[in-house]
């Protein structure tokens, strides 16, 4: 009369490790993000960020790849974004993609988007990559090294050109 309950805790606990493993099996190769929708559909949210959440850059860099967020953290991330959007551009980055060009493995390619501009035909290319089972961005490289800041070094830009101070 023993055996009876010992074996249907074995049972239990059999079954509850197949599931363990089924789940864990399906979360790794259960949905395939590898296709050219997925990248498009990555790479529109992208732009979805750098247009309407840019008072939220942390919302950007989520998109970026996991090497990208090795070099740089989310609060640096922040504040580089934030400073580089303070320099005085006639028009904000706004961008809308055009297209997405794949390897042939799918695994890496570039979004191609237009770019809101008062000069027509202002491309904005971004590297895509394919890791952790979704599609991720290469974009912002100049944040890493600060090289973003030389701009502001040697700024033109002046308030004089539209206010006449000496009245």
């Amino acid at each position: 009369m023993k055996k009876v309950p010992i074996i249907k805790l074995i049972i239990a606990v059999l079954l509850i490790l197949t599931l363990i493993v089924s789940f864990g099996l399906l979360k790794v190769y259960g949905k395939n993000n590898l296709s050219v929708e997925n990248a498009e559909i990555r790479a529109n949210a992208f732009a979805e960020a750098v247009n309407y959440d840019y008072k939220d850059p942390s919302k950007i860099y989520a998109f970026m790849t996991a090497e990208y967020k090795g070099k740089i953290t989310s609060d640096e991330f922040v504040k580089a974004f934030n400073k580089e959007r303070s320099y005085p551009y006639l028009c904000p980055l706004f961008i809308n993609l055009d297209k997405v060009e794949l390897t042939g493995k799918l695994t890496e390619g570039t979004a191609i988007y237009s770019q809101a501009a008062r000069l027509p035909g202002m491309i904005y290319n971004v590297k895509l990559i394919y890791e952790n089972s979704n599609y991720y961005i290469v974009a912002f490289e100049e944040f890493i090294d600060g090289s973003y800041l030389e701009k502001f070094e040697n700024l033109s830009y002046s308030l004089d050109s539209y206010f006449d101070f000496n009245k």
